[in-house]
């Protein structure tokens, strides 16, 4: 697995592959065109993209925005292994924090952090709006010292 600069088409087509409400054109540029304000990494095995993670940092600390793996990859360690060279490269820009909020259904992603050793802070009850006939859902709010 290698981290590589992703470029706004990479990070468009990796977002879609991810997910069903991709970001917007615009935002990925506004991203990309913040280098100081946005960490933008995209994670390649055997020359393949396979997804990418996207960050806000204010120094010391950053906020994970949005992590997304392509289907095909998923339950392989892609984004435990992205992470973690990821986190390397934010501390060795001077972050000694990260957080994040996940939704509270997500379990997968609230296993990965807390093997990672990220701890819950709190909790944001109904953050996620109400899909269907199911009630809003709550962010877990999770950290980790770097």
């Amino acid at each position: 697995m290698e981290l590589v600069r992703p470029t706004l088409e990479s990070l468009c087509g990796l977002d879609r592959a991810c997910f069903s409400d991709p970001y917007a054109l615009t935002t990925w540029r506004s991203y990309l065109d913040q280098p100081h304000r946005f960490q933008l990494f995209a994670f390649q095995s055997d020359g393949e993209s396979v997804g990418y993670a996207c960050f806000s940092v204010i120094l010391p600390e950053a906020e994970l925005l949005r992590i997304g793996v392509v289907q095909t990859k998923r339950g392989q360690g892609v984004a435990r292994s992205a992470l973690l060279l990821a986190q390397r490269e934010l501390h060795l820009i001077g972050v000694s924090r990260v957080m994040l909020e996940v939704r509270e259904s997500n379990l997968a992603a609230r296993k990965l952090y807390q093997r990672l050793g990220y701890i819950k802070d709190g909790e944001r009850p109904h953050y996620y709006p109400a899909e269907g006939n199911q009630p809003a859902e709550a962010a877990l709010l999770m950290s980790l010292s770097l």
